[in-house]
């Protein structure tokens, strides 16, 4: 029987405690927590829960919005991004959780990057002047 990386981690429980630590250290952090003062804690554990749990191969379906479509409304720039990965890696770290865990974790959330980070500035052009 071949072990998933969510059974590796520990299943269920472990998964809904390192969302737990990870979601509470999201709004308490003074660089990113702004993006999440209207946002309901419970459901933001509940969609982050099921994301990871489905990218670590567990049979769990992601119910939320597509990544762009949920982020479409923020202006997330990428000091913001990395702050959050910082936060995820030393949540997983703190957690315990096995090393080819985090590393897929953390690979995996760097392939999103461009579905969540706004593109490159562009330069202003002579129409755009006044």
């Amino acid at each position: 029987m071949t072990t998933t990386l969510f059974d590796q981690l520990g299943g269920e429980p472990a998964l809904r405690r390192v969302i737990q630590r990870f979601v509470d250290r999201l709004f308490a952090d003074v660089m990113i927590g702004f993006f999440f003062a209207r946002v309901d804690r419970a459901r933001l554990r509940e969609k982050e829960y099921e994301f990871a749990a489905a990218h670590l191969g567990a049979q769990v379906e992601y119910t939320g919005r597509a990544l762009t479509q949920a982020h479409r409304g923020h202006r997330i720039f990428d000091g913001q991004f990395a702050r959050r990965r910082t936060i995820l890696k030393e949540t997983l770290e703190e957690c315990g959780v096995p090393a080819a865990v985090r590393e897929h974790w953390l690979s995996h959330i760097d392939t999103l990057k461009d579905q969540i980070v706004l593109g490159p500035c562009q330069p202003e052009t002579s129409d755009s002047k006044s």
